[in-house]
């Protein structure tokens, strides 16, 4: 086989699917789990952890772009060791707005986050980031999603880093 035909079969092979013919309108939720890399004034303290939580959301399909909201509940098991802190749950406030890649939604994620701590004052930042929701079966989805969170009072500059597999019903 030559090497242009091997070329040609490769990029047939790698390249996404053709767009959706569906209509993504419609309702949607699930359970997430995750873990977190935590980074406290500019690497002065570190931390890290894990979640599990559910998510609820709306999507409306315009033809090729899909936009949506989303909100999301997380139990945490976040910890910065150093300063004897821990995040306990971190509800999220999010706009959305992708494409149809690959048989799923490839989109980017903007919004609002609220973080909760015995120890701590209520944290509130915002968020940006981007994940995958991939069709499986029926009316359920696989997805991941990477999310980068920002907090920042007089004191502290808190960065949190989240990955998460989330898997959904579509209602």
């Amino acid at each position: 086989m030559t090497l242009n035909k091997i070329l040609v079969a490769a990029a047939i092979t790698l390249a996404p699917t053709a767009t959706l013919a569906q209509d993504m309108t419609g309702a949607y939720g699930g359970i997430a789990a995750g873990i977190a890399d935590i980074d406290v004034n500019d690497g002065a303290l570190a931390g890290d952890g894990s979640s599990v939580g559910v998510y609820l959301g709306y999507n409306i399909d315009m033809g090729g772009i899909v936009y949506g909201g989303e909100i999301d509940f997380d139990k945490n098991d976040y910890e910065v060791p150093d300063a004897g802190a821990t995040v306990d749950y971190a509800t999220r406030l999010k706009a959305r707005a992708g494409a149809k890649v690959g048989g799923g939604l490839l989109y980017g994620v903007g919004g609002f986050v609220l973080a909760t701590s015995n120890q701590l004052d209520e944290g509130q930042g915002y968020l940006y980031g981007v994940g995958y929701d991939l069709p499986v079966g029926g009316n359920y989805h696989v997805g991941a999603e990477l999310l980068q969170h920002e907090f920042e009072d007089d004191a502290l500059q808190v960065g949190v880093t989240t990955l998460k597999v989330r898997v959904g019903f579509n209602f």
